[in-house]
């Protein structure tokens, strides 16, 4: 009793426990990429040997240096104010209208002089307003010109407020302006007078535009990065404050316990974030096949711990050399493309820590996922993951080559990464062709190249089934052909059922010629002995089928077919025969007349008991038409289907209809009424004649 409540607790508990597992594993080994040896060195003390970084880190010392840099090169910013030139003319011309309209005035000269100095909006000595005064109308007028001429052209440049040279250089500018025109020197050193002190900064410092753009120059900055496996501290050589301060942001210094907590926070994070949209997406998507199935989760984590432990190995050499196409490889085999596309490149972010986030490396892992999977969606054969290779390899290094040239100058070291990039994919088929007889046989998986080999005619059994029992193989095939045309009617494996439909009357071969299909003009040897001796030798057939099957290693799903393909199914021409034979027929049990079972428990193991039944009693009919064939193939399913031989095998009654449907096209393409061709009876009046 406690041993039920511990499996039933453990199947309770099953996925979090596999869920929890992959986590713990995929974290180690994550971490494995991040934790290095502790140092212990101080400012001033001597390197005993070179100390290298463990990954890429920003030297921040170095970079607040380069940002400091940038805002001290970023110069003053000021904002141009046209109303101080407005002003200055404004001012220059009112001065004048001033001196015009007193001029004509009949007071006295004292008079006029007070009244400009109270209204002008230009302060002058007494002898310049005087002067001014004593002007003709055509003088003041040309004197204003003038003035006003140099202050346009003053103001065409710019002068800097708290900047004395720009306004000394805005001044020697009106001066000299001045100084050409043709007025007399008194008139020059007036209008001189005027204009220089209405000469004023029209720049003024903007502060909020200034600190936006020291801002932009800080953005602009490119951080100075330490690469991984750079030497931070040379050997010989005393230790800086920078370089200590660098040890410690790669959280490699003896004392700096705890300074890179973020890494084992983010790691986390990225394991949980990966494996959580992975269980997400075939709970969703992909529940009944792979999700429900502990087995084919299991799958998917050991390629996934996988497939972070070789990437984490190859990465010793070089990121560029990680293949890949593996995971995706061995999952399109495995489960199928779609799938494949998925989790794998979910696992792109199981795997970027180790190739510290390298975006060039990630795109390249896309690339690989994307070609591997899609190139497999028609496998047929094991050479097919090499040709698949080729594809990925072509990809890889063209798309290595590229990037290379646009981000490094250094043309060796680009072709030495093209060429990884190509090993790396050529070793992801190596993997993959060994690993996959490892997982098809630990997890019970039966792929399409395992199945197709087996379709070989050259394979033992089959040859043995050609051999010894001709007309069963003729069966077989006919019984593949229309179990094929269903399963891919009924979104079955179409692979899976021709496969096992060659194989699922193998057991027949030890006594062939007790089957009518092999009774090829001989007598029935069933005639000598009893229906019971009979039923025997017939039902065994499933058992020597199963024990053939399990010498020769067929896969455990063949195995599961070869012994379900009749159920439970009544043997009914020796059962009735030995009741009609029987003194007391009430006496002849059933049981003694039917197949050992199980009866099919899934849809292709169905489908090859529905299409062993109707082929072969579609044989028997003696002169096949239209009519007589559905006739038989509706009786074969409806038979099958009343006695509960397709209770447990998933098919509901649409999926039989299907089926009916997929039959009945077959069939009647094979026994369709052939055309019956004239003779020629003139042959029999010539030889007559003769």
């Amino acid at each position: 009793m406690e041993t039920k409540k511990e499996g039933s607790f453990f199947e309770k508990y099953k996925k979090p426990f596999i869920f929890i597992i992959t986590f713990m594993l995929c974290y180690v080994v994550l971490m494995t990429s991040q934790i290095a040896k502790k140092i212990n060195i101080s400012v001033g003390e001597i390197a005993k040997y070179n100390i290298k970084a463990n990954r890429e880190v920003i030297n921040n010392i170095a970079t607040k240096a380069k940002e400091k840099q940038a805002e001290e090169n970023v110069p003053n910013q000021y904002t141009e104010k046209p109303d101080v030139k407005k002003s200055s003319i404004e001012n220059i011309k009112t001065l004048f209208a001033k001196v015009n309209t007193y001029r004509d005035m009949t007071i006295e000269d004292k008079e006029k002089i007070s009244r400009l100095k109270e209204e002008s909006p230009i302060t002058l000595k007494n002898d310049g307003f005087e002067y001014l005064l004593k002007l003709s109308k055509e003088d003041l007028t040309s004197m204003e010109n003038q003035i006003l001429d140099g202050m346009n052209q003053v103001y065409e440049g710019s002068i800097k407020e708290n900047n004395s040279e720009d306004l000394k250089k805005a001044q020697e500018v009106f001066l000299g302006f001045i100084t050409k025109s043709n007025m007399s020197s008194e008139s020059k050193d007036v209008a001189s007078m005027i204009g220089v002190y209405q000469i004023a900064p029209n720049l003024f410092y903007d502060k909020d535009k200034t600190e936006e753009m020291k801002k932009q120059a800080v953005k602009n900055i490119t951080p100075e990065m330490i690469q991984k496996n750079q030497i931070v501290v040379k050997e010989g050589e005393p230790a800086t404050a920078e370089q200590i301060q660098i040890l410690m942001d790669l959280g490699i210094l003896d004392d700096s316990v705890g300074t890179a907590w973020y890494i084992y926070l983010v790691i986390a994070m990225v394991v949980m974030m990966s494996l959580y949209l992975q269980w997400m997406y075939l709970y969703k998507y992909h529940r009944d096949e792979i999700y429900n199935d502990n087995r084919k989760l299991i799958l998917i984590s050991v390629i996934t711990v996988s497939m972070i432990v070789i990437s984490r190995i190859m990465n010793f050499v070089s990121p560029f050399l990680i293949p890949f196409a593996c995971g995706p490889l061995l999952l399109s085999i495995l489960l199928n493309y779609k799938v494949s596309i998925v989790i794998s490149a979910l696992n792109i972010l199981l795997i970027s820590p180790v190739v510290d986030f390298n975006v060039e490396i990630t795109i390249i892992a896309l690339v690989s996922i994307i070609v591997a999977s899609t190139t497999l969606k028609r496998l047929q054969q094991r050479n097919d993951i090499l040709y698949s290779s080729i594809y990925i390899a072509a990809f890889n290094m063209i798309i290595t080559f590229s990037m290379g040239t646009l981000i490094s100058n250094n043309i060796l070291d680009v072709i030495k990464k093209t060429g990884y990039a190509g090993a790396g994919s050529v070793l992801a088929a190596i993997l993959t062709i060994g690993f996959l007889p490892l997982f098809e046989s630990m997890f019970d998986i039966v792929t399409v190249i395992k199945l197709l080999e087996l379709s070989n005619p050259n394979n033992p059994l089959m040859r043995k089934l050609l051999m010894e029992a001709p007309g069963t193989y003729h069966h077989s095939v006919l019984v593949a052909n229309l179990a094929e045309l269903a399963a891919e009617a009924v979104g079955g494996n179409p692979v899976l059922a021709r496969i096992a439909a060659y194989y699922h009357d193998v057991g027949k071969t030890k006594r062939p010629y007790f089957f009518k299909e092999n009774q090829t003009g001989k007598e029935n040897p069933h005639d000598k002995i009893s229906p019971n001796l009979s039923t025997l030798i017939i039902t065994s057939h499933v058992k020597d089928g199963l024990e053939m099957a399990k010498e020769n290693n067929l896969p455990k799903v063949i195995q599961d077919i070869i012994q379900q393909h009749h159920g439970t199914t009544l043997v009914k021409y020796f059962y009735y025969t030995a009741k009609n034979n029987a003194e007391n027929p009430e006496e002849i049990k059933e049981e003694d007349f039917r197949y050992m079972g199980p009866i099919p428990q899934f849809k292709e193991s169905g489908i090859i008991m529905l299409a062993d039944g109707v082929e072969a009693a579609v044989r028997s009919i003696p002169d096949p038409t239209k009519g007589k064939i559905e006739e038989m193939v509706n009786n074969i399913i409806k038979d099958k289907l009343n006695t509960g031989q397709l209770d447990d095998c998933d098919l509901t009654l649409k999926d039989l209809d299907k089926i009916r449907e997929s039959f009945l096209k077959s069939l009647n393409g094979i026994y369709h009424q052939r055309i019956e061709y004239p003779t020629d009876h003139t042959i029999g009046l010539k030889k007559q004649g003769e």
